[in-house]
Order: structure tokens, then C-alpha cells, then sequence
């Protein structure tokens, strides 16, 4: 009986650790393809640089309708495969402006990607592309 139930909750944790970028949006499976077919439609550009002891994120919108809420997401894992964990930066309220800006200033020393969730409420409607900074540990 012991066995069984090492054997179940082995599977459990097995299956906890490998959750999909899509969690980190907060996405049922089938949401995630309209979001990736939909990507980087409404940005004009996003780009991040060093500044002081932490990393920049500055985006600009061709339009911000239908989008109320920014999501800035960073990972230090490879930003292309989907079993990388996003971990949600900050989150602003689109305020109708054309450009915007956020700062992390808790970074470690590594490669980290970033990229930028514009939502509808609770719904993603697009990701920017992915802008990927180096901090070296002096």
C-alpha cells in the first residue's frame, strides 16, 4: 500500500514542475494558440536596456483599444521553449498613452528575455516580441 501511494505522489509533483509558458498568462490550453497567432499585432516597438541596477522596459502601442492592462513578463530560461517559467514583473493599466515604461530592479546576474502581455481584462490580446538583456556579476 505504502508503494502506491509513494508512486502517486511521485506523478503528482512530476506533473507540478512541468507547467507550460501559458500558466505564467494565466491560459487554459486552448486560449494559448489565439494568443501566439496573434502576436506583436498592436505593438510598434518594445526594447529594454541597463539602467542603474535594474533592466527598462520601454514599449510603444500603434493602438490601445480593447486593451485595459500591461503585463511585463521575464524568464531567465530560454524564452522559445514552452516549459519556460514567465514570472509576471509588473502590471500597469493602459492609460490610452502611445508609449510606456516600466523598470525591474530585481535582476540576478544572467541572461534574462523579457516581453510585454496586453490584456483585455482577464483575456491576453497580444504579446510583444521578446527583448533579451545580459547582467554580468562584477
Amino acid at each position: 500500500m505504502k508503494t502506491k501511494i509513494i508512486i502517486i505522489a511521485a506523478a503528482f509533483i512530476s506533473s507540478a514542475w512541468t507547467t507550460p509558458s501559458s500558466e505564467s498568462l494565466r491560459l487554459p490550453d486552448n486560449k494559448t494558440e489565439n494568443v501566439k497567432a496573434k502576436q506583436n499585432q498592436s505593438f510598434a516597438f518594445f526594447r529594454t536596456h541597463r539602467q542603474g541596477r535594474g533592466i527598462t522596459a520601454t514599449w510603444g502601442m500603434i493602438s490601445t483599444s480593447g486593451i485595459t492592462d500591461f503585463i511585463v513578463q521575464k524568464t531567465y530560461e530560454d524564452p522559445n521553449d514552452i516549459y519556460s517559467m514567465w514570472i509576471d514583473v509588473s502590471t500597469m493599466s493602459c492609460n490610452n498613452s502611445r508609449s510606456f515604461k516600466v523598470t525591474d530592479t530585481n535582476v540576478l546576474p544572467g541572461t534574462i528575455s523579457y516581453r510585454i502581455v496586453a490584456m483585455n481584462g482577464f483575456t491576453p490580446v497580444d504579446v510583444s516580441d521578446i527583448s533579451t538583456e545580459r547582467i554580468v556579476q562584477h
